[in-house]
């Protein structure tokens, strides 16, 4: 990868200079994809985030939101305080780092941030893994796949052992292919520090929840098992 920054007064880009040129600001707006017929579709649960194919290739673009109390004030607006720290920045930067580390992410393509005194919004654009699915799509029946949980477990350790901590691991931010690969996803506001494994009891009790929440009601004694097999494969 070639990471290269272009800064403006109120408005920076970071962008895979091996990949492209640098990319004009409307390329991180939906609306300019669809009107060239290049939207592909949108992602659930996940906030705004689209399919596109580009000319660089296809492509996830997601934006920047927030939610709970926040999102009452403004749903795209967040704090800034410096472009380096700017939410699209960060995650770019740690994304780069764990591609470059051959860590299951996508990876990232170029990443924006508008900024005007202490407001800022912003958008991120990463290669689009093809033939995934969610471990949330694939939760009926999933139950009988031991292999699958003790896939799911080894790769979160992979991540907590490198260093990382992701700030929502969920059943939606990890993606299964039709070869058995496992990709985490979605790394706005993660910490990465390299060398230093992190705790990752959070992390599991937050994946562990988000299970509980969309398991298929008539099958939640099976909940525990599956569990049981990822603990193992994580903690082997």
């Amino acid at each position: 990868m070639k990471p290269v920054v272009h800064k403006d007064s109120s408005l920076s880009i970071v962008y895979d200079a091996s990949r492209m040129q640098l990319p004009a600001a409307e390329l991180f707006e939906a609306g300019y994809w669809e009107r060239r017929n290049a939207l592909q579709g949108q992602a659930t649960g996940r906030g705004s985030a689209w399919f596109i194919d580009t000319p660089f290739g296809p492509v996830v673009l997601r934006k920047y939101l927030r939610g709970g109390w926040a999102a009452k004030v403004s749903h795209e607006h967040y704090f800034f305080l410096t472009v380096a720290n700017a939410r699209p920045f960060r995650e770019f930067s740690v994304l780069a780092s764990l591609y470059e580390l051959d860590l299951p992410v996508p990876r990232p393509v170029a990443a924006l941030c508008k900024h005007r005194g202490l407001l800022a919004s912003g958008a991120i654009m990463t290669r689009r893994i093809e033939g995934v699915q969610t471990l949330a799509d694939v939760l009926p029946g999933a139950d009988s796949r031991a292999r699958l949980w003790a896939d799911v477990g080894k790769c979160i350790r992979r991540f907590h052992n490198a260093g990382v901590w992701h700030a929502d691991l969920n059943a939606r931010n990890i993606l299964l292919d039709a070869h058995s690969g496992i990709f985490l996803i979605d790394f706005d506001r993660a910490r990465f520090t390299p060398g230093k494994a992190v705790n990752g009891k959070n992390n599991l009790s937050r994946l562990k929840r988000s299970l509980a929440k969309l398991w298929p009601a008539a099958r939640t004694a099976a909940l525990q098992p599956a569990w049981t097999q990822l603990l193992a494969a994580y903690d082997g």
